[in-house]
C-alpha cells in the first residue's frame, strides 16, 4: 500500500506503475505556469499523518514536468512512472503557483479505494516549495472503513529547463 503514495508529485510524487492516464482536477490559474516545466530534483518529507507507518517518511525523486495549456505531464525518472493531469482553469493566475486536486478511484477486490491528492507549490526562481496532502479512503459496500492522511513538505530544485516565469 505504500507504493500507492508515490504517485503524481512524489509520485505526484510518487509512483504510478500504470501507463499514462488523464486525471481531472481543479486549479487556481489559467494555464500551468511555464516556470515549472523542466527537470527537477524533488525531496519530500512527511509533516503529519494519522497513520505514519503506512507512508514513507522521506523520498527523493527526479521529475520531468512538461505540458501545454491545462495538461500537466509528470514523469518520474527514477521509477519510470508517467502521469498526465488535466487541470480545470480558474481566473486567478499569478504565474508562480501550481495548485490542483487529483482524485483516482480503483477497485481492489471487494473494496473501492479513493485516492485524493492536493499539491500546492510556489515557484521562486529555480526552486519550488510547498505541500502535498494525500487522503486514501477505503470503502466496502459504499461504507467508509478506513481513511489515511499524510501531508508532505516538498521542495524541488530545477536541474534543467526553462528558468524564467513567463
Amino acid at each position: 500500500m505504500r507504493k500507492i503514495f508515490y504517485t503524481v508529485f512524489l509520485f505526484l510524487i510518487l509512483q504510478i506503475s500504470t501507463p499514462a492516464e488523464v486525471l481531472k482536477g481543479g486549479a487556481t490559474y489559467d494555464e500551468i505556469p511555464k516556470g515549472f516545466f523542466g527537470v527537477w530534483h524533488v525531496a519530500s518529507k512527511m509533516e503529519t499523518s494519522n497513520n505514519p507507518k503506512m507512508f514513507n517518511i522521506l523520498s527523493v525523486d527526479i521529475w520531468n514536468l512538461s505540458g501545454y495549456g491545462n495538461v500537466l505531464i509528470l514523469e518520474n525518472a527514477m521509477t519510470g512512472a508517467k502521469s498526465s493531469i488535466q487541470v480545470q482553469p480558474q481566473k486567478s493566475y499569478d504565474g508562480k503557483t501550481l495548485k490542483f486536486t487529483r482524485v483516482k478511484e480503483e477497485k481492489q477486490g471487494k473494496y473501492k479505494v479513493v485516492q485524493k491528492e492536493s499539491p500546492e507549490f510556489v515557484l521562486d526562481g529555480n526552486i519550488f516549495r510547498g505541500f502535498d496532502t494525500f487522503i486514501i479512503e477505503k470503502y466496502e459496500d459504499e461504507k467508509l472503513i478506513s481513511k489515511d492522511i499524510v501531508k508532505y513538505k516538498v521542495i524541488g530544485q530545477k536541474i534543467s529547463g526553462e528558468s524564467k516565469i513567463e
